[in-house]
């Protein structure tokens, strides 16, 4: 399996098509270009998952994070300011720059701004949302570190991009925006 210790060589892997698992704030994940709809159909066959479920984008930024949904009011945008960048996946209604295939529920799409590290810098250059849901075949347990998760996804398309999660133990919160109600804490 490629190692990438450089986030450039591994936004470079994101951009030829290739699955990337990555770090995230608290459980190891599995990532591609969300606009790539074959690294989007391999991923949910490497997971042994469904593709009708919604996965959750990452974004490099809080104003780039805003070009995919629909307007928000002042008082919204005020609080993706309050999580953002952070551990919190927020639901909102999407526009039409999400393609179809991403399959989202009720037009909605989940977004994150990550606050950690690998991943920003990974996101700064890749310039490009990036698909990431949970490194583990569907309804299994998250694996813990790097080997765990390198004896799971044996394939030539996919990489580790080698840097250590953060400090929480478990999954971002997601919060549904148009309700302010959190679905996962």
């Amino acid at each position: 399996m490629n190692k990438f210790y450089d986030p450039n060589d591994a936004a470079n892997w994101l951009k030829k098509g290739k699955i990337l698992i990555h770090p995230t704030e608290g459980v190891w994940g599995i990532g591609c270009d969300a606009f790539n709809a074959a690294a989007v159909k391999k991923i949910n066959s490497l997971k042994q998952r469904e593709a009708s479920k919604s996965l959750i984008l990452l974004a490099s930024s809080i104003s780039d994070a805003l070009r995919y949904f629909q307007p928000l009011s002042e008082q919204k945008i005020k609080f993706l300011e309050t999580v953002w960048p952070g551990h919190t996946t927020v639901i909102y209604n999407k526009n039409k720059l999400i393609p179809r295939y991403l399959n989202t529920v009720n037009n909605t799409i989940a977004l994150r701004v990550s606050n950690h590290k690998p991943i920003k810098d990974l996101l700064a250059i890749f310039n490009n949302l990036m698909v990431s849901t949970s490194a583990n075949i569907s309804n299994l347990p998250t694996p813990v570190n790097q080997e765990e998760v390198m004896k799971i996804f044996i394939d030539p398309d996919v990489a580790i991009y080698c840097f250590e999660n953060g400090g929480s133990l478990k999954p971002s919160a997601i919060i549904d925006l148009n309700t302010m109600n959190y679905i996962r804490e």
